[in-house]
């Protein structure tokens, strides 16, 4: 018999779930960015260097939130006895 209770869920709570939408969009924010940013002339060097900085920042985003989405929460929750 195994009476060990493993304090890991697999319930992904609401904001887990909001934040896998946002990591989704956020990637494919940052995949646009940088192909925008791929195609533009040379001439624009401000903006070119603008867009790679939101590219990485939306990228990084992405894989925090995605980190965030993905982890097994333990329920701390606080259970009356009565």
């Amino acid at each position: 018999m195994n009476t060990l209770k493993t304090p890991l869920t697999t319930k992904k709570y609401l904001l887990q779930k909001i934040a896998k939408v946002i990591s989704i969009i956020s990637l494919l924010t940052a995949v646009g960015t940088g192909l925008y940013t791929f195609f533009l002339t040379s001439e624009q060097q401000g903006l070119t260097l603008t867009l790679g900085v939101i590219a990485f920042f939306f990228a990084s985003m992405a894989v925090v939130l995605y980190t965030i989405s993905a982890v097994n929460l333990p329920d701390l929750s606080l259970k009356n006895k009565s």
